[in-house]
C-alpha cells in the first residue's frame, strides 16, 4: 500500500482510506526532517510516457567560486553551490545542488491512490535532483529535500509530496540518517500542483527563502 502526503519538516499527516491515502499539509517549508519511515507497498502501475518539459542533465555549474547569491537564476541541468542551515542542529553546511531534469507526468501515474478534487485537477511534475554535502556540518535527505520546492505559473512555491511506500514513477530518497561532508544522494521529487510547476527553487536558508535560487528549462 502506498500513501502520500506533503513533504514537511514537522512530519507527514495522512488520511488513509482503504488502499489509498489523501494528501495533507503541515509545518513550514524550510524545516527539519520527518521521522516516519517508508512502509512496504505494492508497486504502483507504470505510467505511459509523459510529455517532457525538462532539459538534458549536464555537468554545468553556477559561475563564481562561492555560494550562489540569493536570486540566482539557472537552467535545468545546472549545479549550484548553496548554503544550508538545518533546524535540527547548530552547524550549517554548504551543498552542491544539481537539478537534473523537470518532467511532466499524468494522473494515470497515481492509479491506486485516492486524490481529492483539487489533486485530480493538478498536473504532476517530476524533478530529479542530486545533492552533495560539502560540509562542514552534517545533513539528512529529508530535511534538505524539503528545501527544494516548485514554483507554479503564479510565482507561488509548492512543496513536493512524499510517499509512505513506493512510487516507481518517481522514487524519492527518504532518510533522516546524518550524512557527513562528501556524501551525496540522488532523488526524484513529485509535485502535484494545479497547472503544474515550471521552475525549481532552493530555500535552505532565510536569505534563500526570501529570494531563492531557481532553475528553469532553457
Amino acid at each position: 500500500m502506498t500513501h502520500i502526503g506533503f513533504r514537511r519538516g514537522a512530519g507527514i499527516v495522512l488520511a488513509t482510506a482503504g488502499l489509498a491515502a489523501g494528501l495533507a499539509a503541515c509545518g513550514s517549508s524550510s524545516s527539519s526532517s520527518s521521522s516516519q519511515a517508508p512502509a512496504p507497498a505494492a508497486p504502483t502501475p507504470a505510467a505511459s510516457a509523459p510529455a517532457s518539459s525538462s532539459a538534458p542533465a549536464s555537468s554545468k555549474t553556477s559561475s563564481g567560486s562561492g555560494p550562489a547569491a540569493p536570486g540566482t537564476k539557472l537552467a535545468i541541468g545546472t549545479s549550484a553551490t548553496v548554503r544550508y542551515t538545518p533546524l535540527s542542529h547548530a552547524t550549517p553546511s554548504t551543498l552542491k545542488v544539481t537539478v537534473q531534469s523537470l518532467q511532466k507526468g499524468t494522473l494515470d501515474d497515481f492509479k491506486g491512490l485516492q486524490l481529492d478534487a483539487t489533486q485530480k485537477a493538478a498536473t504532476p511534475v517530476y524533478v530529479k535532483v542530486k545533492v552533495t554535502n560539502l560540509g562542514p556540518g552534517t545533513i539528512d535527505a529529508d530535511a534538505t529535500s524539503a528545501a527544494i520546492e516548485g514554483i507554479d505559473s503564479t510565482g507561488n512555491t509548492a512543496q513536493s509530496v512524499t510517499f509512505i511506500g513506493t512510487f516507481p514513477r518517481c522514487p524519492d530518497h527518504q532518510s533522516t540518517t546524518q550524512m557527513p561532508s562528501g556524501s551525496s544522494y540522488s532523488s526524484c521529487l513529485t509535485f502535484l500542483v494545479p497547472g503544474g510547476i515550471n521552475k525549481v527553487a532552493y530555500t535552505g536558508t532565510d536569505a534563500y527563502i526570501n529570494s531563492p535560487v531557481t532553475w528553469a528549462a532553457g
